[in-house]
């Protein structure tokens, strides 16, 4: 039985050129760019923990900050987008 996927946001305020350019490296890895500092990905529990963990060796605390939000479906289908860009759908993705 597969693990069920989550729409997941990530939103990152990195201060540091090569910290944000090795961020950006794993979280291209696990999702889509929406916005500049801002991926979207349909993750599951585990590849969350995995990628959180990853992005955690790339940031310092003191000076950075990251944030992962997790989307129910239901929430997921009430999402409103304006402009350009669209909302990443569900996509086969892979894990390096």
């Amino acid at each position: 039985m597969s693990e069920k996927n989550y729409f997941t946001v990530i939103a990152y305020d990195i201060a540091n050129d090569k910290r944000r350019r090795a961020l950006v490296r794993v979280l291209e890895s696990f999702g889509n760019r929406a916005q500049e500092s801002l991926f979207e990905a349909w993750l599951t529990d585990c590849e969350r923990k995995k990628m959180a963990t990853k992005a955690h060796h790339c940031i310092d605390p003191a000076a950075d900050r990251l944030a992962i939000y997790v989307l129910p479906k239901l929430d997921h289908d009430a999402i409103i987008n304006l402009g350009t860009g669209i909302i990443t759908a569900d996509f086969t993705h892979l894990i390096v």
